[in-house]
């Protein structure tokens, strides 16, 4: 199985969009058959694992693991949760990390986004020759969910652009889970929708956070995320 962005594409223009700010949001990044599957592939086929912190470490643990938790040690976890994030820090969140034994189809993105042609296109825009691949993780927000202001930056991967592949349909700002843009010092510059058959794009020195998805928000937010590293 094949799949690729849209031969729609204008990188030229791109390049000029994403040069303003070191940051773009791309619609109808598919061909829209190849989103649909996708779509299809994150909300039916993709398991996924609840990633949290917790005292500042990073954790995943699996619905059936967080289930045969005692009630206070479950009390303890989301009270440490909330702590945390009510300081600035952590993440509650469903995540499938792309890997082999991952659905087909999900590995099949990874690969594409790793290919000599797709890698070559992001560093035309971004002006960044030294990328050289791809990190790609599946996400799902589901209500409760969130992830608090921070930047990407991580030495150690040679993380430099962050990606979000929206694949949530007919989603409304007031159930939350919007990618929202910080200034350096903390004040808030803008936050953006998520959008299906998107792509957005940015320098990973971006402060940015996921905003809390609301109690009333019927549905989920899907999407495929990662970094394009120069290691």
């Amino acid at each position: 199985m094949t799949i690729s962005f849209s031969p729609n594409l204008d990188w030229d223009s791109l390049k000029n969009q994403y040069k303003k700010d070191d940051r773009i949001k791309i619609s109808d990044i598919w061909l829209p058959e190849d989103a649909n599957k996708i779509n299809q592939c994150l909300t039916s086929e993709t398991e996924f694992s609840h990633a949290y912190t917790q005292n500042g470490r990073p954790l995943v643990s699996s619905d059936k693991e967080l289930r045969d938790m005692t009630s206070n040690a479950q009390k303890s976890l989301f009270q440490n949760l909330y702590q945390d994030a009510s300081k600035g820090v952590g993440f509650w969140y469903g995540r499938h990390m792309v890997t082999p034994s991952s659905p087909r189809l999900l590995n099949t993105v990874k690969s594409y986004l790793n290919s000599d042609s797709l890698l070559e296109n992001i560093r035309y825009i971004s002006d960044r020759p030294d990328i050289k691949l791809a990190s790609a993780q599946g996400t799902r927000y589901t209500p409760g969910n969130f992830l608090t202001r921070h930047r990407d930056v991580v030495e150690r991967e040679g993380r430099i652009l962050a990606f979000v592949l929206g694949f949530t349909p007919k989603w409304h700002p007031d159930w939350g889970g919007l990618l929202q843009f910080y200034q350096d010092d903390g004040t808030p510059r803008d936050a953006w929708t998520p959008e299906f058959n998107s792509m957005t794009l940015f320098d990973v020195k971006h402060v940015h956070a996921v905003t809390y998805l609301t109690p009333f928000c019927p549905s989920q937010r899907f999407s495929i995320t990662g970094w394009f590293r120069s290691r």
